[in-house]
């Protein structure tokens, strides 16, 4: 179990809502990345079946029985067996011809012209397992917002039982800061200092 979660009890209701908002902005970063990667999978893929569509159109072979083979490994055996068979099927074994880039290490986009077609499926993969890894911390992250909000609904449920007021005027004031747009720049000012 997380530390976090046996300190929740502990927890002021101001150190709750710090953390509830310090995991909410991680939240933002790890979307605003997820939808990066989704952008970039979607240039590929669009790519991908571009090329496809031309060998079609050009009465080519589109779709070869190396490609139907590679599905059919991958529907029939593990997913890591499959990409590790796959990569050295088109030549990607991890040699020094080796041009396959890591979604990490892609800060730009690449040159999709010149990605042979085994690249940019190995790419596509690179980005989809690496969407899927983000997927699964923004998951864990919304995972724990709920925990402490609900924790955060439970005191005030407790306190209106209890005749308390639940919002208290640093409430109304901290929201009137924000719809002013204070609050934002308060922060950005503290930051710097």
């Amino acid at each position: 179990m997380d530390e976090w979660v046996s300190d929740i009890g502990s927890m002021s209701d101001a150190e709750l809502k710090g953390l509830i908002g310090e995991l909410a902005t991680s939240e933002q970063d790890i979307s605003y990345n997820r939808r990066i990667l989704h952008g970039k999978i979607d240039l590929l893929r669009a790519e991908l079946v571009n090329r496809l569509r031309a060998r079609h159109d050009e009465g080519k072979e589109a779709i070869t029985d190396a490609d139907v083979a590679k599905l059919t490994d991958l529907i029939t055996s593990g997913a890591e067996d499959a990409l590790a068979s796959a990569q050295l099927a088109d030549g990607n074994g991890g040699g020094k011809g080796d041009t396959t880039m890591s979604a990490t290490q892609m800060d730009s986009f690449p040159d999709l012209g010149a990605l042979t077609d085994p690249e940019l499926k190995d790419l596509i993969r690179s980005l989809t397992d690496e969407e899927r890894e983000i997927s699964y911390q923004r998951r864990i992250l919304h995972g724990k917002i709920d925990i402490l909000r609900a924790e955060l609904v439970n005191r005030m449920r407790t306190q209106r039982e209890e005749g308390e007021a639940t919002i208290t005027g640093e409430d109304i004031e901290q929201l009137t800061e924000i719809l002013a747009g204070r609050a934002a720049k308060g922060a950005v000012e503290n930051d710097s200092e």
